[in-house]
């Protein structure tokens, strides 16, 4: 994943984190078009970890997070509903921020080496 300025010294939660990567690099690349992108942004108290894709987010991006459909509003597939969770159970928050191209974020807070519970 190409890093934009992100320090060595950050320590985000592993298992959730690499599953919902894994379920949005997945979404880009099965109901996405041209290129898949992860970029990693260090926002100081937060990570932002996004998947783009050249494609576009038809009708209401709300929708992307309904089960039962996978972008298109054809009610295909699970919809990224499941990941929202995890998300939120690590603090962090999942949204789209681009609908052409599609872009997809995860913000994750972050601690950071040598400080308590992530404070200087």
């Amino acid at each position: 994943m190409p890093r934009r300025d992100v320090p060595d010294d950050l320590s985000v939660p592993g298992g959730p984190v690499t599953e919902i990567l894994g379920v949005l690099l997945d979404n880009a690349r099965v109901h996405g078009r041209g290129t898949v992108r992860p970029v990693v942004r260090d926002l100081d108290d937060a990570l932002a970890l996004d998947v783009t894709d050249e494609g576009e987010v038809p009708g209401t991006a709300a929708r992307l997070f309904d089960r039962g459909d996978s972008g298109g509003g054809q009610g295909m597939g699970i919809g990224l509903d499941p990941v929202r969770d995890p998300a939120f159970a690590v603090g962090g928050r999942l949204s789209l921020t681009g609908s052409a191209p599609t872009t997809l974020t995860l913000l994750v807070p972050v601690s950071r080496a040598g400080t308590v519970d992530g404070t200087a």
